[in-house]
């Protein structure tokens, strides 16, 4: 019950602990094993090793012993004494722990202890005496738990006359292996503590790269993002410094026809997916609003944004939408504002009709009201015919008719040129850009016009697709364009008027142009104002 209760506790805290101390502990276990286990390692190697290594010594040590002449002639004459002294001297110009000397049966003839001496030598190995072998013994003997390395004593004539037996105690071989041990524990805990060190930095650098959030924060935040990736109605795209995808959503891959799961496509190259691809790689660029593109042979309306962290580019999210949804919806708002323009010109001069109509019947001048009705009848439907005829086109001419009335009421003359003339399909154009250029121009003519006191407030206009080229210009009187700014008037943001929201209208013409091989010319118009010329060939699409 108490272990089950721990373990809930265990789990509990575990639980409730932030993402970086998890980190950090178990960094921290990892390292303290791994050590461990390393410092058990080295601990049995040093041990072999210095196993090894005494025994080496020892057994150097017996045999240099048992060849002096003076241990010889000693055990030869069985002379205890002289053993005695040779034995005292050796130990106290050598590091071994004890020495004895028997004779061939094993007998001491000198002990440390004297009490020893005549008693047989311990830890002997059966027959190794007779066959004159050395060998190493680690055992409990008279002196203690030693190693022992022990050797024969031959005479001049190669017989065995006796025994050297000389050992380490296991006590000093310990403190040994402690001063070894010792400095090896002491730098693996050092490096212990720096790795301590080493992985809060770790943990507290994997918070940071996590912006502070915990994993299911951030599960939640990546749920929450596809989820919005999936819910915008545009197409999202977003690819790094490298040109590779890093997200795109479904609307994206389905507007560029691109086969395969969405995660299948992060990480490719946005140049192996779309072309032309320099929109989305370049990395000198700034920041764009709704930039007219053809990519995959779609016509988009593209935004683009850069990604910046700590204060470096990582990259482009592009946000875009089929042109002909804006063209769609263009054409309506066009539409709308157009007929509520015509509305309210209209309903100006129908104004001005009824009050003159009316004071003519107030005056009893019956005929000369309802000369007035028929002249006015006669000129609104002669204008009709009159474009109905040149512009098969009904929202063309639907525009057209309304910016005539709306350069009547500002007081200007919009005059189409003879030979004006435009089919219901507007090749290569579509009727939504068409409208689009001819509205952009016509309304800078209006403006220009009338901010030049000296006009005749005359506009012309013409329009024709007749040939091989699609012809448009539009010339006014107004002020025409300043010399800093001609070279640049088509590039966006870049205007003669002076509010802020401007510089778009010249730009979208620029832009439809180009995307039909066409081009524009803006010259001089005599005695003053602008010439707007554009060409642009029936035979080349986009």
């Amino acid at each position: 019950m108490h272990i089950k209760l721990t373990k809930e506790y265990m789990n509990s805290m575990l639980k409730n602990m932030s993402f970086q101390w998890r980190v950090f502990l178990l960094l921290l276990v990892v390292f303290s094993l791994l050590l461990g286990a390393l410092n058990k390692f080295m601990e049995y190697q040093l041990d072999n090793y210095l196993t090894e290594k005494v025994s080496e010594i020892a057994m150097n040590q017996a045999k240099i012993i048992a060849s002096i002449d003076d241990v010889i002639e000693g055990v030869e004459q069985r002379n205890t004494e002289k053993l005695k002294k040779i034995a005292d001297r050796l130990s106290m110009e050598s590091n071994f722990s004890y020495l004895v000397i028997g004779d061939e049966k094993s007998v001491r003839l000198y002990h440390p202890n004297p009490e020893k001496i005549g008693y047989t030598m311990q830890w002997n190995k059966p027959g190794a005496l007779e066959r004159g072998e050395s060998y190493i013994v680690s055992s409990e003997g008279s002196m203690g738990l030693a190693l022992r390395a022990k050797t024969p004593i031959w005479d001049k004539n190669g017989q065995v006359i006796g025994v050297i037996s000389l050992g380490y105690l296991n006590s000093k071989i310990d403190i040994w292996r402690s001063n070894q041990i010792l400095p090896l524990t002491s730098a693996l805990l050092l490096i212990l503590f720096l790795l301590i060190l080493l992985s809060w930095q770790f943990s507290t650098h994997i918070k940071k790269q996590m912006m502070g959030m915990e994993p299911l924060e951030i599960a939640r935040v990546q749920r929450q993002q596809d989820a919005l990736f999936g819910a915008v109605f545009e197409g999202l795209l977003a690819v790094d410094t490298q040109g590779k995808i890093t997200a795109i959503n479904q609307n994206a891959q389905k507007m560029l026809k691109l086969t395969g799961a969405p995660k299948h496509l992060v990480g490719r190259l946005v140049q192996d997916l779309i072309t032309p691809a320099d929109y989305f790689i370049d990395l000198s660029g700034t920041n764009r609003i709704d930039d007219l593109l053809i990519i995959n042979g779609l016509k988009i309306i593209a935004n683009r944004v850069g990604i910046w962290i700590d204060g470096e580019f990582q990259g482009w999210v592009i946000s875009f939408r089929r042109h002909d949804e804006m063209n769609i919806l263009s054409a309506q708002l066009t539409q709308i504002q157009q007929y509520v323009e015509n509305l309210r010109t209209l309903r100006h001069e129908h104004l001005n009709w009824m009050s003159t109509i009316g004071g003519l019947l107030q005056l009893k001048e019956y005929d000369r009201a309802l000369e007035m009705v028929k002249f006015e009848s006669s000129n609104q439907q002669s204008l009709i015919d009159n474009i109905s005829g040149m512009f098969k086109n009904r929202l063309i001419a639907g525009l057209l008719f309304g910016k005539y009335h709306r350069a009547k009421e500002l007081g200007l003359d919009m005059v189409f040129i003879p030979g004006c003339s435009i089919s219901s399909q507007p090749a290569p154009l579509t009727e939504n850009e068409l409208a689009s250029i001819l509205g952009n121009l016509l309304n800078n003519a209006f403006e220009a016009t009338l901010k030049n006191p000296d006009s005749n407030k005359l506009i012309e206009f013409y329009i024709s697709d007749e040939g091989e080229e699609l012809v448009i210009e539009v010339s006014d009187n107004g002020i025409g364009i300043e010399p800093s700014i001609r070279e640049k008037i088509f590039t966006r943001g870049v205007t003669s008027k002076s509010s802020s929201d401007h510089g778009i209208g010249l730009y979208l013409v620029k832009t439809y142009i180009d995307q039909y091989h066409g081009s524009i010319t803006v010259d001089d118009n005599d005695p003053c104002g602008t010439v707007f010329s554009i060409f642009i060939p029936k035979d080349k699409g986009n």
